[in-house]
């Protein structure tokens, strides 16, 4: 029997100029229904959409003397709602805006942060070269 330890590095992924180290990926999406009552007791669906797919990336910030800085470029990106093309592990997200963040400095040398993307469009992977 041969046992199989497997050791994954953090990533690092740009979000406009905020680079992050990613150690954590979650992504969700939910599909939107509106319905309408019957006489008969039932209901039908009268409408359906997708909504905006939610997108979290969760790691660590290196940047030197000032792991902060993150704070202000996240809070400067989150007010102006520009969208970003995020490319994580073979997969491309476009039209990504950042909808959440949050820092977390323990004294350290890097700083704990997640940012919460949203984003409409499709997800595609990298062309290979």
């Amino acid at each position: 029997m041969v046992t199989t330890i497997t050791s994954r590095e953090s990533v690092p992924v740009m979000i406009g100029t905020l680079t992050l180290w990613c150690e954590n990926f979650k992504a969700s999406a939910v599909r939107s229904f509106t319905e309408e009552p019957l006489v008969s007791g039932g209901a039908i669906v009268t409408n359906t959409c997708p909504k905006a797919m939610k997108l979290t990336f969760s790691g660590r910030i290196c940047s030197g003397d000032a792991p902060l800085d993150f704070v202000k470029t996240a809070s400067d990106m989150l007010r102006k709602g520009e969208s970003y093309t995020v490319t994580y592990r073979g997969f491309v997200f476009g039209d990504c805006r950042v909808q959440s963040f949050n820092a977390e400095d323990k004294g350290e040398d890097f700083a704990n942060a997640s940012v919460t993307l949203i984003t409409e469009d499709n997800v595609s992977e990298v062309e290979s070269v």
